[in-house]
């Protein structure tokens, strides 16, 4: 029903990565801005055999096909009840109605999600009316939802995790769903909750850690979001523990309705007790071990963990040791310290730019996240150069002065370094096809790491022609000047800045899904 991409170790890897970097260019995407449309559609395009039904103009359906946030993310099944002038004055109910029914004559899903739109919302569409009567008429034979964007407020990604709370409300928890009473427990099971992102499969990505749980003695319930069918989400209340990157609210509701306790690999609750920044980073050798002792806890299975887990460390380790050696002592610019400390280099200029965090964060949240990564990186051996809102000038004479070996980034940026002579390494590659929980991990970003301090430098003559914005130095100027107006806007539609309790930001857009 849907098109999909192989993931990094299927036969289509050698097609997914160039695609990446090419839409990395410095001219893509800043009108791409992820809107509560763009992400129902990436939640309901998660669920094999669920279809959305657009309730909106038509071009609400198109726009995502003219301007996609990725090559391969078009939604290419996108039915739409295409309102008119007309029916924003008498109202669109009818077309809802015909739309549901169509959508399931011409699709035969068993989920159809109606998404809301400007429109249908300004003039008050009663979603739940009409999809009640349309299911009664016995015009569809499938489960229905609707999704308006605002049943959990601002939670981000926006779109995602309201259509997520819609399902987990209207299908698994009302009078046509499930019965707690009645629900056959999975003891001792787990279920693990990913972030549909990028094409990039997300079962592959949790191999690891399947391996590793399931040799504690813990089993594995259900695996959500890669190829997921509308079954399967029937039987996520049977686990005993839910886990996800971050706290995401529909999973809350399930513990609510269901007793299914939930566990966040990061773990933002706590950190805003303790502020040890270490409970914001689950990865690499340490934090993979403390999170995967943590899960073992909370379901009575610390014994058994507790042999596994110092035999594969200790494997890893050994490993690691011989893969390093030629990283050891090496400095490098633009990596979390915390995802450097397996690979033995150091970080040599903290580059920190808040023009995209001002509008957004209290600069106390700003301060405190610079002082957390200061922290981070002399905790860990390095001693960096601090620089704070940079020239592109100002950077390049920083890393030569420190003698960086490796620059972190993307496609974007990365021909302005090569042409001063900087080699440079893109991180959301890694982060993509590699960044894990698990021992493994660590191994090959020390792998990829050692290949890019050989590669030649590359240059870019023509994107080295364009001139850039002095501070946002992947835009050019003109392209900063939209971002800066789009970003006015959507602040305005959103409301003020988003500040996590603690004082640091709820980064749901980016840690959200187990990587």
């Amino acid at each position: 029903m849907k098109s999909r991409i192989e993931n990094g170790n299927g036969n289509n890897a050698g097609f997914v990565r160039p695609l990446i970097s090419a839409y990395s260019l410095p001219l893509h995407g800043m009108t791409a801005i992820p809107g509560k449309i763009s992400g129902a559609l990436m939640a309901v395009n998660s669920i094999e055999d669920a279809v959305p039904l657009i309730h909106g103009p038509v071009g609400c359906a198109f726009q995502r096909k003219i301007n996609p946030f990725r090559p391969y993310f078009l939604f290419p099944v996108t039915p739409c009840t295409d309102m008119k002038d007309i029916d924003i004055v008498y109202g669109g109910e009818e077309k809802l109605s015909q739309g549901i029914k169509e959508t399931y004559e011409k699709y035969h899903p068993n989920l159809i999600v109606v998404i809301t739109t400007c429109p249908s919302d300004l003039i008050g569409d009663d979603f739940s009316a009409v999809i009640e009567e349309t299911k009664a008429k016995g015009d569809v034979g499938c489960d229905v939802a609707y999704t308006t964007g605002d049943f959990i407020g601002k939670s981000r990604p926006i779109g995602y995790q309201d259509t997520l709370y819609a399902i987990t409300d209207q299908m698994l928890c009302n009078g046509n769903g499930i019965e707690k009473e009645k629900i056959e427990r999975n003891e001792g099971s787990v279920n693990l909750i990913t972030f549909a992102l990028h094409g990039v499969g997300s079962k592959s990505k949790v191999a690891e850690m399947v391996s590793m749980l399931c040799e504690m003695g813990i089993e594995i319930n259900k695996i959500c979001f890669d190829h997921t069918m509308v079954k399967d989400l029937y039987e996520l209340p049977k686990a005993e523990l839910t886990i996800t990157n971050s706290l995401v609210v529909w999973t809350k509701l399930l513990k609510e309705r269901f007793g299914v306790d939930h566990y966040e690999l990061i773990a933002f609750d706590r950190y805003a007790k303790t502020r040890d920044p270490e409970l914001l980073n689950p990865y690499g050798i340490e934090g993979s071990a403390r999170v995967f002792m943590e899960i073992a806890q909370r379901l009575g299975k610390e014994g058994e963990a507790e042999e596994v887990i110092a035999r594969r460390k200790k494997d890893a380790l050994e490993r690691l040791s011989k893969v390093k050696t030629d990283l050891e002592g090496k400095k490098i610019v633009g990596m979390n310290t915390a995802l450097l400390r397996d690979t033995g280099m150091k970080t040599s200029v903290i580059i920190y730019k808040t023009h995209a965090l001002e509008k957004r964060l209290t600069p106390e949240a700003i301060n405190e996240r610079l002082d957390m990564s200061v922290e981070l990186a002399r905790k860990y051996g390095s001693d960096p150069e601090i620089l704070v809102n940079p020239t592109f000038e100002e950077e390049i004479r920083a890393i030569k002065k420190t003698g960086t070996d490796l620059v972190i980034s993307s496609g974007a940026t990365a021909h302005r370094y090569n042409k001063e002579g900087i080699r440079t390494f893109n991180l959301m590659n890694f982060m993509l096809f590699h960044q894990r929980i698990g021992f493994e991990a660590p191994i090959e970003l020390a792998i990829l790491l050692k290949e890019a301090l050989k590669k030649p430098r590359r240059k870019n003559p023509l994107l080295s022609m364009l001139e850039y914005d002095q501070y946002r130095t992947n835009l050019i100027p003109e392209w900063a000047t939209l971002a800066d107006m789009f970003g006015t806007l959507r602040e305005a539609a959103v409301g003020d800045k988003d500040v996590y309790e603690s004082g640091v930001m709820y980064e749901e857009e980016e840690v959200i899904g187990v990587r």
